[in-house]
């Protein structure tokens, strides 16, 4: 139950006063008036078209997220009540982990990519991340391949190992996808494209004689180096491509709650996130899209919570700490269903819902924030067109459970890539999935 809002904890906001902001003329035009290649949509109407992951940075309270039966009969966990409505459009998993990754707090880094970053010998290219992967697949044609929102800990990183930034607020968030520049400031924003390339430009050049004077070990820190440049590269020319192809026009969010202050601070600011989310898939601005839920030690304004998060999440069994707990957990999963509420109900330019065609990814890095361990990660996949509906409960190899990349390599082929190989995994999950 949440808490009567109160000056001390939430400063008044006016949503529509928000997106309506800048002079934006609310309206959503047919895309196809934009035809061009960079807006081509992928023809397969059998394959998921996009990606969307959620993670929360400790994860979610064990014993209130794992059904205790397998198969499609299971009782859903009390954290999990939100998501009895859309029973039949996701899958849960049990004993899913990265083999390798040890626990500590670092572990939230590695949901996507498998890998610690202290156990990677300084081949910085095995922290590629699924969303990057995806991208530069099914988003190269679109004005962001990959966007990243959210101010949880990354666990986003290009091909060259980089952790990729975040959009911090949804303001920000917004103006980014859908608040046209002015004039001077894209002319600013080109010459300023034009200035780093050409910096770029040099230290290729310098490079190559460089090159020639190194041993072989160094050789290959340069590689990396140089990839991580042409990396920067490609980007500038992309966002220079971009700079006079006008951003879409959209209408704003109707939700229930548009009458009413909203509050846009964490956790409020959660359906708010959902709303621009699902309006940029819509509008095809971008197909993935992850989402970092922060961790630290707020104190949740809801009833009953008189601990802070990380306080809470180092439970020891305490009863009460862990009801607490799974107040704010409840509370993740209520947003999460409402956002799929939002892709069930929204249509693409093919006249299917957004879920239909896209992925959606809820899990985290971190399986007990109680012992900051990195075995039983909580994972959900809705959507995407793939088979759902149950529970799957995997096998333990004493602490160690199924590569959750098994499950990464099935989702890279819902989404029409040729691979039968991800980071860690040793096989797939299209048995149960596809």
């Amino acid at each position: 139950m949440l808490r009567k809002k109160e000056s001390d904890l939430k400063r008044p906001f006016d949503r529509r006063q928000f997106l309506r902001g800048a002079g934006i003329s609310l309206t959503l035009p047919m895309f196809e008036s934009l035809s061009r290649p960079a807006f081509a949509t992928l023809s397969d109407a059998g394959r998921a078209q996009r990606f969307v992951c959620m993670a929360p940075d400790y994860g979610i309270y064990p014993g209130g997220f794992f059904p205790t039966e397998p198969g499609s009969n299971y009782a859903m966990p009390p954290v999990l009540q939100s998501m009895e409505r859309h029973r039949h459009e996701l899958s849960l998993f049990s004993h899913l982990d990265h083999p390798g990754v040890g626990g500590g707090h670092a572990c939230s880094r590695t949901l996507l990519n498998g890998v610690m970053a202290n156990h990677i010998n300084g081949e910085r290219r095995r922290l590629l991340s699924l969303d990057q992967v995806i991208g530069e697949q099914i988003g190269a044609q679109t004005r962001f391949p990959a966007l990243v929102t959210g101010n949880g800990v990354p666990i986003s990183y290009t091909r060259a190992g980089i952790p990729v930034p975040s959009v911090p607020d949804p303001e920000r968030f917004f103006h980014l996808l859908f608040v046209e520049d002015s004039a001077d400031v894209k002319s600013q924003q080109r010459q300023a494209l034009d200035d780093n390339a050409s910096i770029l430009d040099v230290l290729l050049e310098d490079s190559k004689s460089l090159q020639r004077k190194l041993a072989v070990q160094d050789r290959t820190k340069l590689e990396e180096y140089l990839t991580a440049v042409r990396e920067t590269e490609r980007k500038l020319l992309r966002r220079k491509d971009w700079l006079d192809i006008a951003k879409p026009k959209v209408k704003a969010p109707q939700t229930d709650e548009d009458a009413e202050e909203v509050e846009t601070t964490y956790p409020y600011d959660m359906a708010l996130y959902f709303e621009i989310m699902v309006l940029a898939l819509q509008s095809d601005s971008t197909r993935v899209i992850t989402y970092q839920m922060p961790g630290g030690n707020r104190l949740f304004p809801f009833d009953g919570i008189t601990w802070g998060y990380h306080s809470l999440t180092h439970h020891g069994k305490d009863p009460d700490k862990a009801r607490q707990l799974q107040i704010i957990d409840s509370y993740y999963l209520t947003q999460l269903a409402g956002f799929i509420d939002r892709l069930k109900t929204t249509r693409d330019r093919e006249g299917r819902s957004l879920l239909d065609t896209t992925i959606v990814l809820f899990g985290s890095g971190m399986g007990n924030a109680g012992s900051h361990s990195s075995r039983d990660l909580p994972i959900l996949i809705a959507g995407g067109g793939l088979k759902h509906g149950s529970h799957h409960s995997f096998p333990k190899d004493g602490k160690q459970g199924t590569p959750l990349s098994n499950l990464y390599v099935t989702l890279l082929q819902q989404l029409g890539m040729e691979t039968d190989q991800f980071s860690t995994s040793n096989g797939n999950l299209n048995h149960l999935l596809v």
